[in-house]
């Protein structure tokens, strides 16, 4: 057992070296003048990955007008298309948002997500959020815009009020 246990450790230590690889040899907190080098010599498909910071706040879907802040979030756009994000809500309002992303040509892409939503104190899953976002990059690569459309559920799947819209804006933290 104790065999077997060693030789899972050590082929999980060998698939995470890759991921880990990255954030040893560049710091975050490197100046964005060295991250414009390396996020424009990748593929314009690939020129989103890394990691973002982003603030967010709800506006009128037909004007566009801004209504109030929303919050700010952490985006981690991985190579092949996956998303993971955080929010400031707490844990205990809103789960970890996963989705996914596409290139959707020169530097526009598209952003699928979903969030599960609870009712505090008691933690109650109340269902889930589902946001899409149209996101276009600066020349740079270095900060994004993006509008998104967002809309609640019901834990069956029944949509849960109106949906509503956000504004985005991110500045990346780190490159691949």
């Amino acid at each position: 057992m104790k065999h077997v246990m060693m030789k899972s450790a050590l082929m999980l230590a060998f698939a995470a070296s890759p991921l880990l690889a990255p954030a040893q040899s560049r710091p975050l907190d490197k100046a964005v003048g060295s991250m414009d080098i390396a996020a424009a010599a990748l593929l314009p498909s690939q020129r989103i990955e890394g990691l973002w910071d982003e603030q967010v706040e709800q506006v009128d879907c037909h004007s566009g007008a801004p209504l109030h802040p929303i919050g700010r979030g952490t985006n981690l756009f991985l190579h092949g298309g996956a998303l993971v994000a955080t929010n400031n809500a707490p844990p205990t309002v809103m789960g970890m948002t996963l989705g996914q992303w596409r290139h959707a040509g020169g530097n526009r892409f598209r952003a699928r997500m979903r969030l599960n939503l609870f009712q505090p104190p008691l933690e109650t899953f109340t269902g889930f959020r589902v946001m899409t976002r149209d996101i276009t990059l600066s020349n740079h690569g270095n900060s994004l815009t993006g509008t998104v459309s967002v809309q609640d559920y019901f834990p069956e799947g029944a949509p849960q009020g109106a949906p509503f819209c956000a504004r985005e804006s991110g500045t990346r933290i780190a490159s691949p």
